[in-house]
Formats: structure tokens, sequence, C-alpha cells
């Protein structure tokens, strides 16, 4: 039984892993990061996931005079590599449809809200919904033109 409770705390923390991560401004402009989804806030792109290479000291005494950067870093650190234009594209046509459904739900919706420190729905007033509706529109724009 106690293997069994083991494995089951071992295994938990593994879901934080996998959680979005979402951005919304409070009223006083503070940048606000939040596991939970809010009408205001926007789905970040969180790259979970990047590949390295580590700097051993045979690269090091490897490196030719053009290549500064990877001579300056310290022993084991890591190098991040530039991204593919393959997954240029797939984040693009990713971040393309996110922007479409938000933009789609946005048409549609009636109201919006923001949740306050208090937690209490602060509904928006049609001039704020019209600029969340045409900020929606504008990342359309972004993503998919």
């Amino acid at each position: 039984m106690k293997r069994f409770i083991w494995s089951i705390l071992m295994i938990l923390p593994l879901g934080a892993l996998a959680a979005d991560v979402y951005r919304s401004i409070d009223e006083n402009g503070q940048i606000i990061y939040s596991d939970r989804p809010s009408d205001t806030a926007e789905l970040v792109q969180v790259q979970r996931t990047v590949a390295t290479s580590r700097v051993t000291s045979a690269a090091v005494a490897n490196t030719s005079e053009a290549d500064e950067t990877a001579s300056n870093l310290p022993l084991g650190a890591e190098i991040p590599r530039e991204a593919t234009p393959e997954e240029i594209a797939s984040d693009r046509a990713r971040n393309c449809q996110l922007a479409t459904e938000r933009a789609a739900a946005y048409d549609i919706s009636r109201r919006l809200f923001r949740t306050d420190a208090a937690g209490e729905r602060v509904y928006l007033s049609d001039a704020e919904l019209q600029a969340e509706r045409d900020k929606a529109l504008a990342d359309v724009a972004t993503w998919c033109g």
C-alpha cells in the first residue's frame, strides 16, 4: 500500500508540466500570469522543450575564433538552437487557429467579463467588448495573414 501511495505522489507533479499558461492585464496595468483562463486572458505559447547541446571541454577546445558564443560559455552551459521553418509554420498555424476560435467566440458572445481581485465577475462595457473584439480580429490578421 505504501508503494502505491508513493507512486501516486511521484506522478502528481508531472501534471503541472503540461499546464497551459494564461496572460492578462489587471486594471492597474500589471501583467498577471495564471494557469486559469478568464475572458480577458490570452493563452501564452510556452515552448516546453528546447533542443540543446552541452558545451564540453573538447567542444570549447575545438571552437574557432569565429564562434565566440560557445567559447565564452562555461562548461555545461546549454546552447539553445534556432527553430526550424517547419516548427515556425506549425506554431503559426496553431496560433492562427486559436486566434480564429477566440474571435468567433467573442463575436457570438453578448457579454464578456473579467475576474477582479476578489474573484467577482466584472462585465465589460459595450466599448470594452468592442475593443476586445477588435483585438481578437487584429490577432487573426497577425497570425493568419
